[in-house]
């Protein structure tokens, strides 16, 4: 399996999925915009043809999306990078793309139970949870309207709120693992490696062969230990407000 195309096309796909269902999704020669309902969720604009600065500055003028958020990967990511902050843009955010094969995962998870959001009651509790772990918003409205074909899972201990995760396995068969935190008040207690091993074992439970992933660099440490390797770089840019 190409383990490159499997992870970004698992993104990608579960970026359309968000505005699909949630919002909106356009797709242009040469590139797709899919737009949050609520919230700032997916919001990702992301070439399928080089990058075209033309193509970024009349999507910006036309949908006036300020927390548009552009992420870039391939063989000439740095010539990307140096175009986009050329043109005003500043990186966000620098993933580390890794994949896993999920005969090698763990068993089990010794304290952390996990609860599907399955309703809009649940899904606020994910979406405040998340907004704890990340910074940043996905909507309750938009978990509720996409949780039919994205796994939203809320993870606990001793009945205490501890993280968030999500499971989005592709048409491929490919199980994309994301949104995986632990809020801060229950961060450096293993209930992130916890967290991960349920994901991986639902995902090998529904017939998933590979497992994908997008890592911070701080967060890398801990895919390596289960057994991840490091395929490729991503890098996240947003065009700052004047």
């Amino acid at each position: 399996m190409n383990l490159i195309k499997a992870n970004t096309n698992n993104l990608t796909t579960l970026w359309a999925a968000g505005g699909q269902l949630a919002g909106q999704y356009i797709e242009e020669s040469g590139y797709r915009l899919s737009i949050a309902g609520s919230g700032e969720w997916p919001n990702k604009l992301w070439f399928t043809q080089p990058m075209d600065m033309q193509a970024i500055m009349d999507i910006q003028l036309n949908w006036n999306l300020p927390k548009l958020s552009l992420p870039v990967w391939g063989n000439d990511l740095r010539r990307q990078e140096l175009m986009l902050k050329a043109h005003g843009f500043e990186e966000k955010l620098t993933q580390v793309a890794m994949s896993m094969n999920l005969k090698d995962a763990p068993d089990h998870a010794e304290r952390v139970i996990i609860q599907k959001v399955t309703s809009k009651p649940i899904a606020e509790i994910w979406s405040q949870l998340f907004q704890e772990a990340f910074g940043y918003e996905i909507s309750a409205d938009t978990v509720s309207r996409t949780m039919g074909s994205i796994e939203y899972f809320v993870g606990k201990h001793n009945g205490t709120l501890v993280g968030t995760a999500v499971l989005f396995i592709d048409q491929e068969g490919v199980a994309g693992i994301h949104s995986m935190g632990i809020i801060p008040s229950q961060r450096r207690k293993g209930y992130a490696e916890e967290l991960l091993i349920h994901m991986m074992n639902i995902a090998r439970l529904k017939g998933a062969a590979y497992a994908t992933l997008q890592a911070s660099d701080m967060g890398k440490g801990l895919y390596f230990k289960i057994g991840f390797q490091q395929d490729f770089s991503i890098k996240t840019f947003i065009k700052p407000k004047n």
